[in-house]
C-alpha cells in the first residue's frame, strides 16, 4: 500500500535509518579511497555513532555500536596526522561492513 501521509514519527525514523545508512557507506568508500588518516577516517566513524545512537529501537549491546565505539577509542588516540595501517584499514572496513550488515538485519526485524 501506498502512505501518502505518513506520520511525523515516521519520517523521523526514515530520515535517521537514512543518515545512518549513508555513514556507513561514506565510511565504507572513504576506506576503499584508501584513505587513512585520522583526521579522515575518525569524523566518519563519529558520524556513525551519532546515527547509531539515535536509530530507533537498537539494543544498547548492538554489535555495531560495540565495534564503532571501539575504532572510535582507537581513532581518538591518535594523532590526526597519524595513519592507520593496511591491517587496521581492513579490519575497519570489515567491521563496518558486518556492523551495516547487522543494521539491515536489525530493520528488517
Amino acid at each position: 500500500a501506498t502512505v501518502l501521509h505518513a506520520s511525523s514519527d515516521n519520517r523521523a525514523e526514515s530520515v535517521v535509518v537514512a543518515e545512518t545508512v549513508q555513514a556507513f557507506i561514506t565510511a565504507m568508500d572513504s576506506l576503499r579511497l584508501q584513505q587513512k588518516a585520522v583526521d579522515e577516517v575518525q569524523p566518519l566513524i563519529a558520524d556513525i555513532m551519532s546515527s547509531l545512537g539515535k536509530a530507533p529501537n537498537l539494543p544498547a549491546d548492538f554489535e555495531g555500536l560495540l565495534k564503532m565505539r571501539l575504532w572510535l577509542k582507537k581513532l581518538n588516540e591518535m594523532r590526526a596526522m597519524d595513519e592507520i595501517d593496511e591491517d587496521d584499514s581492513r579490519q575497519l572496513l570489515f567491521d563496518l561492513d558486518t556492523s551495516y550488515s547487522a543494521f539491515h538485519k536489525h530493520l528488517a526485524g
